[in-house]
C-alpha cells in the first residue's frame, strides 16, 4: 500500500509547478492588468470643467419667454459686479442682484455668486469651506434643497436665506433678502436656488453630447483616468509586450 504522505507531497508538488507556470504566463499578467483596471476604475473622474462664467448668472437681456422668472414688473434689474476670492484654484467671480418692489422702504432682492475654480476639488474645499462656516455659527433654519446647502435666518424686520452649491468646478451661491415685510423668502430661495443650478447645467452639456441627455446624469460625460493611474498600467502593458517578444525570439 502507497504511503499516504507520499502521494499527499507529490501532488502537492505537482500543483506548485503547474501554479508556476500559470503565473509566468502572459494570460496572468494580462489577467492582473484587468483587476487593475477594475479596482481603479472608480477613481476615473467624469467631471466636465467649466472654461469661463459666461452666461452662468440670470441677466435681464434673457428672454422673457424662456426665462419669465426675473422679469419687470415682478423683477428689476439692480447692478452686476465682479467677485475676488483669496481661495486656492480661483479664477473668476460674478455676482447679479435683482429687486422686488412692495411699498416704500419695503422690498425683497435676491442676489447670485459663481465662483470659477481651475479645478473640481478646489472649488468643493471652497464651497464645504463656506457650508462648515455657516453650520458653526448657527442660528438659522436649514432648508432641504436637492444638491444644494440652504439656510434662512429670521432677524424680526429682516429675513435672509443662503444657499450653496457645486457643480463641476463652479460654486453657486444664491441669497435672499427681505427688509421690513413679513414675506417668507423660504420660497424664493427654492425657486431661484434651482434657476441657478438648472442655468449651470444647461450651460455645461457638452456639444457631442445628444440634446436629450440630462447633464446632470453620469452618461453626459467620458470618464477621465488620472496620470497616476494610466502610467503604472502603461508601464505593465509595455513589460509584459517586451517579455512576449523576448519568447518568440527565443522560440
Amino acid at each position: 500500500m502507497p504511503d499516504l504522505r507520499f502521494i499527499v507531497n507529490r501532488y502537492a508538488a505537482y500543483g506548485n509547478c503547474n501554479m508556476r507556470k500559470i503565473f509566468s504566463t502572459p494570460v496572468f499578467g494580462i489577467m492582473i492588468l484587468l483587476v487593475l483596471i477594475g479596482s481603479l476604475s472608480p477613481l476615473a473622474r467624469a467631471d466636465e470643467l467649466y472654461l469661463d462664467l459666461e452666461g452662468l448668472l440670470p441677466s435681464k437681456n434673457d428672454d422673457p419667454i424662456t426665462c419669465p422668472v426675473l422679469q419687470e414688473p415682478q423683477w428689476y434689474f439692480g447692478n452686476s459686479w465682479s467677485e475676488n476670492l483669496s481661495a486656492l484654484g480661483f479664477v473668476d467671480g460674478r455676482g447679479v442682484e435683482y429687486y422686488k418692489r412692495f411699498y416704500a422702504h419695503s422690498d425683497m432682492s435676491v442676489e447670485f455668486y459663481v465662483y470659477l475654480f481651475s479645478n473640481v476639488s478646489s472649488a468643493e474645499e471652497y464651497c464645504d469651506g463656506e457650508i462648515n462656516q455657516t453650520q458653526s455659527n448657527g442660528g438659522y433654519t436649514e432648508v432641504p434643497i436637492s444638491d444644494a446647502f440652504a439656510v434662512v435666518y429670521d432677524y424680526g424686520t429682516q429675513e435672509i436665506g443662503v444657499s450653496w452649491g457645486v457643480i463641476s468646478n463652479v460654486v453657486f451661491k444664491v441669497a435672499v433678502y427681505t427688509a421690513n415685510i413679513v414675506e417668507d423668502p423660504t420660497d424664493q430661495l427654492v425657486s431661484f436656488t434651482f434657476l441657478e443650478r438648472t442655468r449651470i447645467l444647461a450651460l455645461g452639456v457638452s456639444p457631442e453630447a445628444p440634446s436629450s441627455t440630462d447633464p446632470d446624469s453620469p452618461s453626459g460625460t467620458i470618464p477621465e483616468f488620472p496620470s497616476f493611474i494610466i502610467l503604472p498600467l502603461f508601464m505593465l502593458a509595455t513589460l509584459m509586450a517586451i517579455k512576449i517578444g523576448r519568447r518568440k525570439q527565443s522560440t
